[in-house]
């Protein structure tokens, strides 16, 4: 009798521990919050709507592109611009108060459903 291993044992072996490697590295692996470049938009024009006391309208396109312009001043152009990485999948329009609550604007409420947004605070649920 040969002492040893098979070919085919060897390779059980090396699948079996394939297999809990791929069950086990996501635990090592920090989350990616997706949605973490929107909800600091949002907090970012919800802070500029208090410190300015004026209502902010915050417009997110599909392509990433956000825009922050007060509704009182709409005529001097934007307040703050850029983009941002990874986009939503549409158009989004929401409203500050100077107050800090929000709320999408009527022409984009039901893109809005997807962040589920508390009104008062601005800031999606826990």
């Amino acid at each position: 009798m040969s002492k040893g291993y098979t070919l085919i044992e060897v390779i059980v072996v090396l699948v079996l521990m394939a297999l809990a490697a791929a069950l086990v590295a996501p635990a090592f692996v920090a989350p990616r919050d997706r949605g973490a470049a929107i909800t600091r938009i949002i907090g970012e024009a919800r802070a500029l709507a208090i410190r300015r006391a004026e209502a902010m309208e915050l417009s997110i396109e599909p392509s990433g592109a956000w825009r922050v312009d007060g509704v009182a001043t709409a005529q001097t152009g934007p307040l703050a611009t850029g983009t941002i990485s990874p986009a939503p999948a549409v158009a989004l329009v929401l409203v500050f108060s100077p107050l800090g609550s929000c709320a999408p604007s009527v022409t984009t409420a039901a893109a809005a459903g997807f962040l589920q947004l508390d009104p008062l605070t601005c800031e999606g649920p826990s």
